[in-house]
């Protein structure tokens, strides 16, 4: 094995206490959807179905549903939409809820249940200004009493998405669950939920019934303006994933020579040249060629040339002792040394969602 990922079982479980302790009356349900953020979607379901303080699961569609369920014993909700697909949702059962964000999509499955004699399970989902899917605000009690009049549906929850929960400005943020709150106060019989990890973290007032811990799960901060307020809370985060790989080739590079395709870096003075089997492919940004670092015996060293597919180069001083087959930690900490998702994502130009998610789910991962 070349390349890997560990996931961090204790730092997962002390994640999942950190949100329990301020959240203590509010159900948690983790977030896996998208390969569980990167993190593996079996590994992370098969410690997350043993935790006594996770209730359920969220996932993005029926297919990742569909995966879930046979993985674990927790109830499921999907969060964004799902395929008409007759036969899967035929045979659905009511431990797994399905969003409904049109009055079309739940006629159709009050029709369907009527004739295969069951009942759906739904979440209605409104939109309160996120602009993405959900009931117009405008339209949403009444189409709430709709759906609660069609007998074959048997309705979850209420629930919305903030636009902007992480940022330092709150006015919005404090908008959309004012204008939730009045809305769902008309239908106090029906469980309802707004919070994601930065709104769990920064609008305690949002938590409500249940928590969707997303990027928090697995130890990493949405924004900085949200680590603050934890640091305040007292909450502390670990990050659960490293990502390493192991040296395919050491080679000596003079002074003069050039580096990779496009020969975008030219040695300054004669130094050793390491290869490592990552590129692109695996999820490694090619945005980061130049200027990101990896880890090896404890200390930084810099990536040179331009990352390739499935290959990425390292420059090393002449005097280093270093051999193929060596560890090297690509995402993670190395002795005293770290480099974390939020670091790679600054050099990269996005943010830490994309580099964890982006990571090739083929690579193995690995529970320590």
């Amino acid at each position: 094995m070349l390349t890997w990922l560990e996931i961090n079982q204790k730092n997962l479980q002390h994640n999942l206490q950190q949100f329990k302790n301020i959240a203590a009356s509010s159900a948690i349900w983790p977030v896996v959807k998208s390969n569980s953020y990167g993190h593996g979607l079996a590994e992370i379901v098969s410690l997350l179905d043993k935790d006594p303080n996770v209730v359920g699961l969220a996932v993005v569609n029926l297919a990742e549903a569909l995966a879930v369920k046979n993985l674990s014993s927790k109830p499921i909700m999907v969060l964004s939409y799902f395929e008409q697909d007759e036969e899967k949702l035929k045979n659905l059962s009511l431990n797994i809820s399905l969003p409904v964000y049109t009055l079309a999509q739940a006629e159709y499955l009050d029709d369907l249940a009527k004739s295969c004699a069951k009942k759906f399970t739904v979440n209605i989902k409104i939109d309160t200004g996120t602009g993405r899917l959900g009931f117009a605000l405008s339209e949403a009690e009444s189409v709430i009493k709709q759906i609660l009049a069609k007998e074959n549906l048997q309705v979850n929850s209420i629930f919305s998405h903030f636009a902007e929960s992480e940022a330092e400005n709150t006015d919005f943020t404090k908008q959309q669950l004012a204008d939730f709150q009045t809305l769902t106060a008309k239908f106090p019989q029906i469980k309802k939920h707004m919070a994601c990890s930065a709104a769990t973290v920064n609008q305690a007032e949002s938590r409500a019934d249940l928590i969707r811990l997303g990027l928090s799960l697995y130890g990493l901060w949405p924004s900085e303006a949200t680590k603050y307020q934890g640091y305040l809370a007292k909450l502390c985060l670990k990050p659960i994933l490293a990502w390493k790989t192991k040296i395919i080739q050491v080679k000596k590079i003079l002074a003069g020579q050039t580096i990779g395709y496009n020969r975008t870096y030219t040695c300054s003075e004669d130094c050793q040249l390491a290869v490592l089997p990552v590129g692109y492919n695996e999820g490694y940004p090619r945005s980061l060629s130049n200027k990101s670092f990896v880890l090896l015996q404890g200390k930084k060293y810099s990536v040179r040339g331009n990352i390739c597919m499935n290959l990425m180069m390292v420059e090393l001083p002449l005097g280093l002792d270093v051999k193929e087959g060596e560890v090297v930690t690509l995402l993670g900490q190395d002795g005293d040394s770290e480099i974390s998702a939020e670091e790679l994502a600054t050099m990269s130009g996005t943010i830490n969602y994309e580099i964890v998610t982006r990571i090739n789910a083929n690579l193995p991962r690995i529970i320590i």
